[in-house]
């Protein structure tokens, strides 16, 4: 049996949001938004999804709140491929869950982890790229899928690597760098050494949960009791990312560079990038003298008159206007709403 044939695919479905509001609100994070194309992000992750494996292999974790949600716009899930969080808590206690899970059905599977809000053009590469992630972990390595940079990003987390990367090929990682100021981005463009981390995965799933016990093992105690039918070890599950808790500690790291018109839409820059490229997204408007500036919209028309480089969200309840610039920054509004009590709007 080849390591495909062990392929899961857990997608990763949760989120706050925050950085796309006011599209964006608790209920309907960005991943149910159709940012670059036609269909949610969470519907384009899913589709990609599978390509990769069939149906009864696609497994998607998600917090409570939004586990109806999910179903609606993956009607083809699987009711029992759903891994429900009983709250949020960052990606390792998710990733570690879904992980448990499926151990329980197939101890020998390989997992990739995708979260769903990336763009990835060229689904031909990407299935390429995951075939030698999963030769690289049935050997043993936790794989990362990283990106080759394009600009000094201060944006991203970077994997340094000993030589420069080979396409194709898995490469050990030598450190996690979390996102840098922009002096040790340009040097880290300029050395060829250095991949942004997609936050994508490959791993057999023994592997990871070996390796989880080991440098992190109340988390992986707690979210494996969940996973055998004791939701009430969730409330001490720490709340962690993944890097943090388990990939910069761990042991066999491998990336192989991904190149596949990734982006990962994180903020309404990223966004107004994709929207750039498709005419007619957006809604109505009219732009004058106003180069770079993107309007998302509703029904009723906006326009904008001299105003470069922003970025305009035009929604029944709230209006947003940002600079492309700091369009990173839009959850300091939330956090401004929050504190005036503006709960109707979240």
């Amino acid at each position: 049996m080849s390591p495909r044939d062990r392929l899961h695919v857990v997608i990763l479905a949760g989120g706050s949001g925050t950085r796309f509001w006011p599209l964006s609100r608790a209920k309907r994070p960005k991943q149910f938004l159709s940012l670059a194309g036609k269909v949610s992000l969470l519907r384009a992750t899913w589709d990609r999804a599978r390509k990769l494996v069939p149906v009864e292999r696609i497994w998607t974790v998600a917090p409570r709140a939004l586990a109806a949600a999910v179903l609606r716009e993956l009607p083809k899930l699987r009711r029992d491929r759903l891994v429900v969080e009983p709250s949020p808590r960052d990606t390792a206690p998710a990733i570690a869950l879904a992980c448990s899970v499926i151990a329980r059905h197939d101890p020998g599977a390989i997992a990739a982890i995708l979260p769903s809000d990336h763009v990835i053009r060229d689904t031909s590469a990407f299935k390429r790229v995951v075939a030698v992630a999963c030769r690289a972990a049935q050997g043993g390595a936790l794989v990362c899928l990283g990106i080759a940079p394009d600009r000094a990003a201060t944006g991203f987390g970077y994997l340094k690597l000993g030589a420069r990367p080979r396409p194709g090929f898995a490469s050990p990682v030598l450190e996690f760098v979390e996102k840098p100021d922009a002096m040790r981005a340009r040097r880290f463009l300029r050395s060829g050494r250095y991949l942004w981390n997609a936050g994508m995965f490959v791993w057999r799933i023994e592997r990871f949960l070996e390796e989880l016990a080991s440098v992190a093992p109340e988390l992986h105690r707690q979210t494996a009791a969940v996973a055998a039918g004791s939701p009430g070890a969730w409330r001490r599950v720490p709340k962690i990312s993944l890097d943090y808790a388990v990939m910069e500690k761990a042991s066999d790291v491998a990336v192989v560079p991904l190149d596949a018109g990734w982006d990962d839409l994180g903020s309404w820059d990223a966004a107004a990038r994709h929207a750039s490229l498709e005419p007619g997204r957006g809604g109505a408007r009219v732009m004058v003298g106003s180069e770079g500036t993107v309007v998302f919209g509703g029904r009723r028309l906006v326009a904008v008159l001299d105003v470069p480089g922003v970025v305009v969200v035009d929604t029944p309840d709230a209006l947003l206007v940002l600079s492309r610039a700091a369009s990173e920054r839009t959850r300091e509004i939330v956090q401004a709403l929050t504190s005036l009590g503006r709960e109707d709007v979240l």
